[in-house]
């Protein structure tokens, strides 16, 4: 039996599409399952935001195909009003947060993504921004079991080290996802993530 380190998460765009930047192997589809018991993203990130590499989305839909993942949205919140009622007022707080967020536009996906993650009691979000976890903390979570969890990357990239593995695709996975700044990204990876 697997024992999973996250046992149910929400999926942001950058995460996705960070994983969806390895070449040599599926990321998403090789590592998601291993750590994650069941893995959510919200419809609208799905069909307006996660676009291109088509691999990343590829990799999503065989995640869904052997449910593993599943597509959320408002709409699966209609069996409950209370929790219905909790993701529209979410929404609505999260807005007033930043000024330049607006429906269907900047920021919107990460939104509605905290919004049904929060609503529906799902601890942890898949995400790679640097300053989310403080905006959480400020605005939604209380210090009680309910709250949400930001995992960034260096979580994800610690806690395959912390299943056994391979350090090799770790490596991969990293370096990919901060291709733009690569010797910052190797030096990090070697001398602080995971050193020989």
């Amino acid at each position: 039996m697997n024992e999973w380190i996250w046992k149910e998460a929400m999926l942001d765009t950058d995460f996705a599409l960070k994983l969806g930047e390895v070449n040599k192997f599926t990321a998403l589809e090789a590592y998601i399952p291993k750590m994650i018991q069941k893995l959510y993203i919200h419809r609208y990130v799905y069909e307006n935001e996660i676009l291109v590499p088509r691999s990343t989305k590829d990799q999503i839909d065989n995640l869904i195909s052997l449910d593993q993942a599943q597509i959320v949205d408002a709409e699966t919140l209609l069996y409950n009003s209370s929790r219905a009622f909790i993701y529209q007022q979410t929404i609505h707080q999260l807005e007033k947060t930043d000024s330049l967020t607006r429906p269907e536009g900047k920021n919107w996906g990460e939104v509605i993504s905290i919004a049904y993650a929060f609503a529906s009691g799902i601890p942890f979000l898949l995400s790679d921004e640097s300053d989310l976890q403080a905006l959480l903390d400020d605005e939604l979570n209380s210090g009680t079991d309910k709250d949400i969890q930001v995992v960034r990357l260096g979580d994800f990239i610690m806690g395959m080290k912390d299943k056994g593995f391979p350090r090799k695709d770790a490596y991969l996975i990293w370096c990919c996802a901060h291709r733009h700044h690569i010797e910052w990204a190797k030096n990090i990876f070697h001398k602080d993530m995971w050193v020989r």
